[in-house]
């Protein structure tokens, strides 16, 4: 049991057992995506109310601390992947590098006609032939990001035949001497949609990050368009400035 000091009625009952878990976190006592005691568990170690509790792991969610499962719940959360937006390596490639383990489950893949939105940012014809793909990313085992790619099909012939499970980026490279050579990106915070929130496991509306890449090949071509919903506490994004 811990004792937690009430003596301050201005002190809201949550602060304490935010504090303490903080610092069990900080300190190395809770590694990285370990699952925390169940909300009952917490209850009895400190002595207070459910709501506390909730409050408390509320708060420790919002400081990026510990992420929640639907479901399955509470786990500390392991530090921020470094992103750089303006980078053209893949996901596989920076998540590698900083020492973690990254994996992607292919939810589907299917050849479709172009819409008008994929005709303006593919620079294609409405019509077109498009590879429509679906894919859930993860590290160190935890699902972090849902992506939704559209891949020009006239620059990349019988691509659903390959497995779809490994870096698109390299498999254009390898198989069809196709290099991304910049890209343009587009990213705001947003809510996790049904679909998202699902494969992510975690509620609707849950906070999100949305990264759209618009990328080109060694020609100048656009080769795919690649809408990404990231968990809120994932990335920290680094960005170069110049003068």
């Amino acid at each position: 049991m811990v004792q937690i000091d009430q003596s301050s009625a201005r002190i809201p009952k949550y602060i304490p057992i935010r504090d303490s878990l903080a610092h069990e976190i900080e300190s190395g006592i809770l590694l990285s995506n370990v699952k925390l005691p169940s909300e009952r568990t917490l209850l009895e170690k400190f002595q207070t109310t459910r709501v506390a509790v909730r409050e408390a792991l509320l708060a420790l969610e919002m400081d990026g601390l510990i992420y929640r499962l639907d479901r399955r719940g509470w786990y500390v959360r392991a530090p921020r992947i470094i992103y750089h937006p303006q980078s053209t390596k893949s996901f596989m490639q920076y998540v590698s590098e900083q020492g973690y383990v990254p994996s992607t489950d292919l939810i589907s893949a299917e050849q479709v006609e172009a819409t008008p939105w994929d005709a303006k940012h593919l620079d294609i014809a409405v019509g077109s032939s498009v590879y429509s793909i679906w894919r859930r990313r993860s590290i160190n085992g935890r699902p972090v990001v849902v992506e939704h790619l559209r891949i020009r099909a006239d620059l990349f012939a019988d691509f659903l035949a390959h497995p779809l499970n490994q870096s698109v980026t390299q498999l254009m490279a390898d198989e069809y001497q196709c290099v991304i050579t910049r890209a343009n990106i587009n990213l705001f915070p947003t809510a996790l949609a049904e679909q998202q929130a699902k494969a992510l496991h975690v509620n609707v509306g849950s906070l999100g990050l949305y990264i759209c890449r618009s990328n080109r090949d060694q020609h100048g071509r656009v080769t795919d368009i690649d809408q990404e919903y990231w968990l809120h506490d994932v990335l920290d994004l680094h960005f170069e400035a110049q003068s």
